[in-house]
């Protein structure tokens, strides 16, 4: 059983253990940060191939799209291009 450390025994540590105890500290926050760091990066490069595939996924979606229907296609593209054109000139 640990009993908790009382002023007495707290005085008793000497610089040596405080300094071997700071130098453990120092250690495992290395430790960690490299663990977090890992963790991100992963993350980071599952976020990035999963907006590249979706990208893809779009790209080819509008181009099967324009391809099955492509005065559909040409016409979408005139009512955007007019709005835009309106929204513009008032601007």
């Amino acid at each position: 059983m640990t009993t908790p450390l009382t002023a007495n025994a707290k005085a008793a540590l000497s610089p040596d253990d405080l300094g071997h105890q700071i130098e453990v500290l120092r250690a495992d926050l290395v430790k960690l940060a490299a663990t977090l760091s890992d963790d991100v990066s992963e993350g980071i490069g599952q976020a990035t191939h999963k907006v590249g595939q979706t990208g893809r996924d779009a790209q080819a979606s509008a181009t099967n799209a324009v391809l099955g229907h492509p005065l559909t296609a040409v016409a979408i593209a005139a009512g955007v291009g007019l709005l835009l054109g309106l929204v513009a000139r008032k601007a």
